[in-house]
């Protein structure tokens, strides 16, 4: 006899291990699923039971049976992927409903068949979830005037995907959410910076230089400290020894001068607290990030790690698995896993490296080649832990579902869940109209390598006008050393036409995009989708927004520093107060998409930080304005405000104050001035 799941369906909790903490949390968020997607009536609901049954770990089973729908698990997890299986296949909820603004239109009741039944599948990877770094967007953001409320919400996300595990926060402030994520059940992993989630050496010890092996006894104590008070939570150890920030140990400590001795150093370091936590939870998962100079160092054969611990392989950043590039050094060395032991992997959907990478907009890699990398990834052996660097969630939400897809799966079709996505969360039949969208934005990016995954994100417009204009304020004729990385040219000038020449067609392409997805957004909206429309808005349309204006802005300040090397400053200070105004627009565009819930969130851009790199223009514009108006300050007055007839006439220099550089540049845009 089928049921009716209606707005008084209750949710009965029968066994021990149905009530437990992490699982009352998923029960709370189902009641608020309920009350979205019902409306209030007099229809009696079937009730839902949590029943525990023997089933393997992870795992549930749903069918429907005497009038109820019951839900059979054998631990927290199983109970909480039940019951969000049940909000996505009943309720119509989706994973991400949150993250894409999901509003369900609420029915009456919903009816399931006597024979309804779902079943979890194993998972392809055993420790998966989301490292919520660089969260500065997150930090300073509320949900109902409650700051706790998007972590809340992000915890669950994970949990939505199939996760089981998370990183809550770079840990730059003590990680404030960990309490939080250790009530909701999940796994804690530590960030490779603070192994064992220990207190820095010189936050607890000033005054101190962080030597081994002559503070071992102080770092043990923060080391066993750290065991102490998380033994008794679901915890993947992370063990290494790092210096004081996101740096090799050597840095704060420089005898160590040869690969041998650091590594004896680290292999020495991690067995300790191998045996440390061992020692007080038996058998708990140990993990190594094999990052930076710790894959060197393992590649080199100089670095021993127990058997038993799994190696963290690292993605550069980008989605490709090569080591990172260290500010002008890209060795782009394979750390793709090994196949020995066991094997998991740290990979990016966002990144910030104050050089080309995407952290508020999202990849502008391919998917196709994404996903192909982490089919390697698990091919050779890398399925014990995925941790998923997710930054703000909110900027990389496509890649994320992508990701999730595979760890559940181990296999996609990328072009298949990519209009399954669209499908879904944009509410269109015809999805070819939003694929052609995300190919162009692909399409669009700046090719600074020959790589596929060497594509440029928001960061490359910013950070390479900040340090062209950084330079030519220090020599307007030596190279930047900053860009390096990107070229060998031996002066500023050859530096800046490289640039140049990448940037255009990446302004052009996106200018042509950004218009598209406008006209796109509008036809949404005449077609009754209000919501798709706003969704495209905050979602691509803002990806694409964000690259157009600030690779325009780029272009123009290499315009401006060209005009300023021709000692024209006059051009050189009106095409910097253009690309102000980009930079401005970039900026403008993250704000016009906060709305209701969203009011806010972009107010903390700060690591890619588009209005710093207007206020840099501003800077670059005063300079200007001294060395082509300096010292009296009355030429580009007369030439600007003056009406034609009184411009070569002076009898005094001046009836009125001299206007700041935003009225000057004001002027020169009233006078069209080109």
């Amino acid at each position: 006899m089928p049921i009716s799941i209606s707005s008084s369906t209750s949710i009965l909790q029968q066994d021990r291990q149905s009530k437990s903490t992490p699982v009352g949390f998923a029960v709370a968020s189902i009641r608020r699923d309920l009350a979205m997607a019902l409306l209030p009536g007099t229809t009696t609901g079937a009730p839902i039971k949590l029943i525990q049954a023997d089933l393997p770990p992870e795992s549930y089973r749903l069918h429907v049976n005497n009038g109820s729908l019951c839900i059979e698990a054998n631990d927290d997890f199983g109970f909480i992927y039940g019951l969000y299986a049940f909000s996505r296949n009943v309720l119509g909820i989706q994973d991400l409903w949150f993250w894409n603004d999901q509003h369900p239109k609420p029915v009456d009741s919903i009816s399931l068949p006597d024979d309804f039944a779902l079943e979890s599948k194993p998972s392809a990877v055993r420790y998966r979830g989301l490292f919520i770094n660089d969260e500065v967007l997150l930090e300073h953001w509320k949900v109902d005037n409650d700051p706790e409320l998007p972590w809340q919400l992000a915890f669950e996300t994970i949990y939505r995907l199939g996760g089981n595990m998370v990183i809550p926060g770079s840990g730059q402030r003590g990680e404030p959410h960990l309490d939080l994520a250790q009530q909701m059940g999940l796994y804690i992993n530590q960030h490779h910076v603070c192994p064992l989630g220990a207190r820095m050496f010189s936050s607890a010890y000033p005054d101190t230089p962080p030597r081994w092996p002559e503070e071992r006894e102080r770092f043990e104590h923060l080391w066993r400290q750290a065991i102490h008070d998380q033994a008794g939570h679901r915890t993947i150890w992370t063990l290494g020894f790092r210096g004081q920030g996101d740096t090799p140990f050597w840095q704060s400590d420089p005898r160590h001068t040869s690969d041998t001795d650091r590594g004896k150093v680290l292999s020495d370091v991690i067995d300790i607290q191998y045996r440390m936590v061992q020692k007080a939870v038996p058998g708990a998962p140990c993990v190594v990030y094999l990052y930076g100079e710790m894959m060197d160092l393992y590649r080199k054969g100089v670095l021993t790690l127990p058997p038993q611990v799994t190696k963290i392989w690292s993605d550069n950043g980008y989605g490709r698995m090569v080591s990172r590039r260290q500010w002008n050094l890209d060795p782009r060395i394979p750390s793709m896993p090994d196949g020995h032991g066991n094997n998991g992997i740290y990979f990016h959907t966002s990144f910030y490296d104050l050089q080309a990478a995407n952290h508020i907009t999202a990849s502008t890699n391919q998917p196709s080649a994404v996903i192909a990398e982490l089919e390697h990834v698990l091919q050779a052996g890398g399925d014990q832990v995925w941790i998923i660097n997710a930054s703000n969630i909110k900027p990389h939400v496509y890649m994320i579902a992508l990701i999730a897809a595979m760890w559940r799966r181990g296999s996609i079709n990328p072009m298949v869940e990519t209009q399954r996505y669209l499908t879904t969360y944009y509410h269109c039949r015809e999805t070819g109209f939003l694929e052609d969208l995300l190919n162009g934005y692909w399409q669009s990016a700046i090719r600074f390598g020959p790589c596929w995954d060497q594509h440029a994100g928001e960061q490359y417009y910013n950070y390479q006008s900040r340090i062209l204009i950084t330079g030519f304020l220090h020599d307007r004729h030596a190279p930047c050393p900053q860009l390096h990385w990107l070229t060998e040219a031996d002066n500023l000038g050859d530096q800046i036409d490289l640039i140049r020449s990448q940037v255009g067609p990446a302004a052009s392409a996106y200018q042509r995009l950004d218009l598209q997805a406008q006209q796109a957004a509008l036809a949404m909206q005449r077609s009754g989708n209000s919501d798709g429309a706003r969704l495209l808005k905050d979602s691509i349309g803002l990806a694409i927004s964000i690259h157009y204006h600030c690779s325009t802005a780029c272009l123009t300040v290499c315009k401006s520093l060209q005009a300023a090397i021709r000692r024209d400053y006059v051009q050189a200070f009106y095409l910097a107060g253009l690309a102000r105004d980009e930079f401005w627009l970039a900026d403008h565009a993250m704000h016009e998409c906060e709305h209701g819930t969203w009011q806010g969130f972009w107010s903390n851009d700060c690591l890619t930080d588009v209005s710093e790199s207007a206020q840099v223009c501003s800077q670059l514009m005063g300079y200007l304005r001294c060395m082509g108006d300096g010292p009296y300050f009355n030429d580009w007055k007369r030439e600007f405000t003056y009406p034609r007839k009184e411009r070569q006439v002076t009898v005094i220099t001046n009836m009125e104050k001299h206007e700041d550089d935003d009225q000057i540049f004001a002027a020169m845009k009233a006078l069209h001035f080109e």
